[in-house]
């Protein structure tokens, strides 16, 4: 019995490359930018939305700070204007997630797209290096005494007892 292929080889190779090339292009593409790229809580930052590379005019943006967390808190920091642009001032440092409403713009449907930042600390956590240095003192304090310890025993004896 001979076998007949419904679908051949060189097909199903054309169809995907066909799909892998098109589809991209056929979903519009939302971004969010910030301005500077590292953010540092208490100084303003520029939060720029575009959809296919042009400015997204009315898009509802929000950050919510540590996502994710049982003390994560959400802000509503308005909307864009007519350049995408917005301006933020973070009033927390760690990870942050900006969420941008779209709305329908002519051909283009709402959608929303999302950005996970990290907001820099403003100055140095002094508390943070404080506890740092009383754990390395713990710690490397510890190894010394037991080194020491160690190290004190009679001497003359081998080293097996």
């Amino acid at each position: 019995m001979r076998h007949v292929r419904v679908f051949p080889r060189e097909l199903v190779a054309a169809t995907t490359v066909l799909l892998l090339v098109a589809l991209p292009g056929i979903a519009a593409h939302a971004d969010i930018e910030v301005s500077p790229t590292v953010p540092v809580q208490g100084r303003e930052v520029t939060v720029r939305v575009t959809r296919d590379g042009e400015a997204a005019a009315g898009a509802a943006v929000k950050a919510t700070y540590r996502p994710g967390s049982r003390v994560s808190h959400t802000e509503a920091l308005g909307r864009t204007d007519d350049q995408g642009r917005l301006g933020w001032t973070p009033t927390d440092a760690g990870i942050v997630t900006l969420q941008a409403d779209l709305p329908a713009d002519g051909a283009a449907p709402a959608a929303t797209v999302s950005r996970n930042l990290s907001v820099h600390f403003q100055g140095v956590p002094w508390s943070g290096v404080l506890i740092m240095i009383l754990a390395g003192t713990i710690l490397y304090g510890g190894v010394f005494l037991g080194f020491r310890r160690l190290t004190s025993g009679p001497r003359g004896l081998p080293p097996d007892t």
